[in-house]
C-alpha cells in the first residue's frame, strides 16, 4: 500500500500546508467547524452552555486536525528557515 501525503512541511516556520486536495479538504472542514462554534457563540451570547459546548467541540477538533496533519505530512514537523542552497557562489 502507498501512503500518500497530504501535507507538507512549511519552508518557513512550523507546522506543515496541503499539497492535496485531502490536505484542502481536511482544511476546508476545519474552518467550517470553526466558523459554525464562533456563530453558535455569537447566536446564544447568554448561553454558558452553547459557550462550553462550543470551546468543547473547538478543542476536539484541533487535536484531531493537528493528529491528522502530522500523520499525513511528508517530512517531520520542525522550525525551518527556508532553504539552505546559496546559488551564484560557485561560477
Amino acid at each position: 500500500m502507498v501512503h500518500q501525503y497530504w501535507f507538507k512541511p512549511k519552508t518557513f516556520g512550523y507546522g506543515a500546508t496541503p499539497s492535496t486536495w485531502e490536505g484542502w479538504l481536511a482544511l476546508a472542514v476545519y474552518v467550517v467547524v470553526i466558523s459554525v462554534c464562533a456563530v453558535a457563540v455569537s447566536v446564544h451570547r447568554e448561553s454558558l452552555s452553547a459557550l462550553v459546548s462550543s470551546l468543547a467541540v473547538l478543542a476536539l477538533a484541533t487535536a484531531v486536525f493537528a493528529l491528522v496533519t502530522i500523520r499525513k505530512t511528508d517530512g517531520v514537523w520542525r522550525w525551518r528557515w527556508g532553504s539552505r542552497k546559496i546559488s551564484g557562489k560557485n561560477d
